[in-house]
Order: structure tokens, then sequence, then C-alpha cells
């Protein structure tokens, strides 16, 4: 995934539509999930060729660019209008083939125009993606027929304030990360929480995430997962050189802090979805958030986020349980060892209470 400076991301800001009374109250909800039902007219379609940057050659034969030509053919069989980010106009949804890092440069521009997005996965893990290319002609149908839900994802607000009294600003979806420009050097850093200062120590860097990117670098790092409609921050240090370095899961109004005491030669950065970065000298201070708008993702498939788990990370599900084994060498008299045990009290009905189904009294 290619990274994007500033100011490349900077040219994909496009003018937002203006939005109706009941969009800007969805926007300011947390975490949830909503119905879908209005036709939508006009789809912008998206795909890495054509926002990444560098800007590879156009390649015919690839499976996005394929993919993003069946999108388009099955958009317009149905009387929708396929556009692209340069479009100006009202835009009911953005459709988006390629893997997370598309994803996430897509959801720059969603959460922008404050429109749903729904990705099919082109990419490798694809954990943000609703569907496979395989289903682009029914995931077109679906959308046409407003046959999905769109959920609200917490988003961050990332403030970095500098010892000059300069203020820098960006947004993360998955997570803010503090790196170490000097590979050989750890920073030096102290942190807190709603004002409380916390632990200082040595490290390679931080991760400040929301549960949607728990399962992202924050995972990769030993932090935990959480479920997208938990509302939570993340805080995960990276190699840190000290006794208590354990994830930190805060409240969902948590304001983490994070004071930068010694750094290497070229100073730190803070990375906000690993594409837009803000400087962090000496002395700086950072201050992550929960932002006030959070991003919409539009889903087909009502599974719960457990069964998105297994299949994206293919986790080893088959246990003792499933084994013909185990299930041989269970016998009638283990049975009767895993059932509730009810004394003689409990089944009579004279004077004492009677046992309902659930294994309790009524």
């Amino acid at each position: 995934m290619s990274k994007l400076s500033p100011s490349d991301t900077s040219a994909a800001a496009r003018p937002a539509a203006p939005a109706d009374t009941a969009s800007l109250h969805r926007s300011s909800q947390q975490p949830g999930t909503e119905q879908r039902s209005r036709r939508i007219s006009r789809v912008m379609l998206l795909q890495r060729e054509l926002n990444d940057k560098p800007v590879p050659v156009p390649r015919p034969s690839a499976p996005t660019a394929s993919a993003v030509a069946r999108a388009s053919a099955a958009l317009r069989t149905h009387g929708v209008e396929p556009v692209g980010p340069d479009c100006v106009d009202h835009v009911d949804l953005v459709l988006v083939l390629g893997g997370d890092g598309t994803i996430l440069r897509a959801f720059e521009i969603a959460r922008e125009r404050d429109i749903p997005l729904v990705g099919i996965n082109t990419g490798h893990v694809g954990f943000l993606a609703e569907a496979d290319p395989d289903g682009i002609e029914q995931v077109v149908a679906d959308l046409v027929a407003g046959h999905y839900t769109v959920e609200t994802r917490t988003t961050l607000d990332v403030e970095v304030i500098c010892p000059d009294g300069t203020v820098t600003r960006d947004w993360a979806l998955n997570e803010a990360a503090l790196e170490k420009r000097d590979r050989a050097r750890m920073i030096e850093v102290a942190i807190g929480v709603d004002g409380q200062a916390v632990s200082s120590f040595g490290c390679d860097g931080l991760i400040m995430s929301t549960p949607t990117g728990s399962t992202a670098y924050a995972f990769s790092c030993g932090g935990p997962v959480i479920w997208p409609e938990v509302e939570a921050l993340l805080l995960v240090p990276v190699a840190a050189h000290a006794l208590f370095t354990r994830p930190l899961v805060l409240g969902p109004n948590s304001c983490m802090e994070v004071v930068v005491q010694r750094v290497g030669f070229g100073g730190a950065e803070i990375w906000c979805d690993g594409r837009r970065s803000l400087d962090v000298p000496v002395g700086a201070r950072i201050r992550v958030t929960r932002a006030e708008r959070p991003v919409r993702l539009a889903r087909f498939n009502q599974a719960p986020f457990a069964s998105r788990l297994v299949r994206k990370f293919d986790l080893p599900v088959e246990g003792w349980r499933a084994s013909s084994s185990a299930d041989e060498a269970y016998s009638p008299e283990e049975d009767a060892l895993h059932q509730p045990m009810v004394s003689s009290a409990d089944t009579s009905t004279k004077g004492g209470s009677r046992p309902d189904s659930s294994g309790g009294t009524a």
C-alpha cells in the first residue's frame, strides 16, 4: 500500500453536497445500524488505479480493472450512474474495489461527503470489504433494491500541540500510530488519560486505535480484538522497555495524551491509518479523542462479527468437540456428570418453589 503525503490527500477532499437534517443527525451518532430504503441514482466508483499515487500504468487485464468494468456495467443496467472521484454533484454511495488500503483511502472521500461506503475485496485480507469480486452483480442489485444496512464506525480526532504553540490536526478510522524516524533509538514518552499521568517509558512507538482498528496494526502488536459495536478506545505500546506495558482499553469519551520527552535523530511522526502523517517534535503533546463524525459502512451480510473474524483470519475452529474420536469417547455416564444437580427438595411441590424450564424457580 502506497503512502500519501498530506499534500497528496488534500487534493482528495471534494466539496460535499448539502446534507439534510436526518443525515447530519445520523453522522453525530455513535456506532449503530440504520436501515436503507431510499433508491440510489448515482454511485462513486473508486479503485486503486484511480486514486493512489503514484498512479500505476492501467492494466486492462488486472483483477481490479476487470471488476470495475463489471461493476460499472451492472450499475448502468440498473439505471444508476457511475461517477469518478472528481464528481462534485450529489452522490448516494461510494463503491470501492481494492484491498483495505484502498478502502481506507476511499473513506476520506466518503467521510467528507457523509455518505456510506461499500467495499469489494480485490486485495489480500480485505477486512473492511463486504464482498468478493465474484459477487459484484449481486452487490449492485442489493444496493439498488435497498437491501442493506449502514453501520457507523468510530473515528479518532488527532491533535499535535508543538512547543511553539503550533497545532496540527487530522483524523483516523483505524489508528493513529506514533513512530520514530531514527531506527537505532527509542522514543521516550509519558502517557496520560483524562488529565491523569499513567506511565512513562521508552518504546518504538504507540498505537491509539478504534475498535475497527483493533484487528489491524494494534492486533499485530498484541492488542485485544474489540467488537465494532463496542464503544471504546485502545492504546497499545510498541516494543516498550518497561514492566507495565499492557494495552489499555479506555472509555469512548476518554482523552489519550502522549508527551514526547526524548527522541533520536529525525524526530518522530504520527501516522493516521498509515496514509497521512503529522510531525511530532520533542516536547510535543498528542491528544487523541473520539471524533464527532463517524464513517458509514454499508453491510449486506448480517452474520456476527465473530464469523467475519474467523473467515478473514482463517482461524482454526475445529476443536476436540468436532473430532470423531472425542465423540466416540464421550459416554452417557459422562453426559450425566454435566447435567445440573436437582435435589429431592427442589422437585417437591409441597410448600416449596417449583422449578421452571431454565433451572431457576418460578
